[in-house]
C-alpha cells in the first residue's frame, strides 16, 4: 500500500472514528505528561506520530520504510523521523521517557525481540497497541487487504512477553477497542458503554511501566 492511500483511510468516515478511539485509549494508558519524549516506533505515515506530538511530547519516530519516512516528514517537518529497524534500535539505553509501536509489532516476526529494544531505549513506559486475535474483526478480515500476513495477538501471549522482559519487575495494563469496527451508529453506541477491561476489541492496548527508582 502507498503512504498516501495507508494515510487516507484514517480521514475516511471510518478510519477516523477508529483512529480517534484507538488513540484515545493509549493515551490513558501511557498517561504521559508534556514535554517528556516518545520514541514511535514503526511509526509509518506518522498519524500516531503526530497525535502524539499534538499532546505536547517531544517525538521520534522510526520506520524501516524510506517512502512511509518521506510521507511522514511531508505532513510535519519538526518532528524528527529516522529509518531504523525495531530489533536493533539505534539509540542507547533509557534515551526516551516513552516508547510506542501502534499496529507495528504485529508485521514483526520476533515480537520478544523488538519489544526488548523497547524496553531498553525507554525509561518511564513502552505502549503497544495490536490486533486482537479475540475479535469481530479477526475473523472479518484476518486474510484481507493491509490485515494480510498480520500477526493476530492475545492478552495470553502478551503477558507471556511481558514476563520474559529484562529487567523485572514489569507493571502491565491492558485494555481493548473497538468492538464492533464497522463506525455505524450501533458500533459507536456499543463501544461507549462496552467495558475496555473486556478483551474482545479488535485493537488491544497494553502499556509495560518500569518501577520508580
Amino acid at each position: 500500500m502507498q503512504p498516501a492511500e495507508y494515510e487516507a483511510w484514517y480521514h475516511t468516515r471510518r478510519g477516523n472514528w477508529i483512529g480517534a478511539t484507538e488513540f484515545a485509549l493509549l493515551q490513558g494508558l501511557l498517561q504521559a505528561a508534556p514535554n517528556e519524549s516518545l520514541l514511535d516506533v514503526g511509526c509509518g505515515t506518522g498519524y500516531f506520530t503526530r497525535r502524539f506530538a499534538q499532546q505536547g511530547l517531544q517525538v521520534t519516530g522510526v520506520d524501516p520504510d524510506a517512502a512511509m519516512l518521506a510521507y511522514a516528514q511531508s505532513q510535519n517537518s519538526t518532528i524528527a523521523y529516522l529509518q531504523g529497524s525495531a530489533v536493533t534500535l539505534p539509540f542507547p539505553d533509557r534515551q526516551f521517557d516513552h516508547v510506542s509501536a501502534i499496529t507495528s509489532l504485529c508485521f514483526i516476526n520476533d515480537p520478544q525481540a523488538a519489544l526488548q529494544e523497547m524496553w531498553r531505549v525507554c525509561r518511564k513506559s513502552v505502549v503497544l497497541g495490536l490486533l486482537n486475535r479475540h475479535s469481530l474483526l479477526y475473523w472479518q478480515k484476518h486474510h484481507r487487504g493491509a490485515y494480510r500476513g498480520a500477526r493476530w495477538d492475545t492478552a495470553a501471549e502478551v503477558s507471556l512477553w511481558c514476563r520474559q522482559l529484562i529487567p523485572q519487575p514489569v507493571e502491565t495494563r491492558m485494555r481493548s477497542a473497538i468492538v464492533v469496527p464497522s463506525a455505524s451508529t450501533i458500533a459507536r453506541g456499543l463501544e461507549a458503554v462496552w467495558p475496555t477491561v473486556v478483551p474482545f476489541g479488535s485493537f488491544l492496548a497494553v502499556v509495560f511501566r518500569k518501577p520508580m527508582i
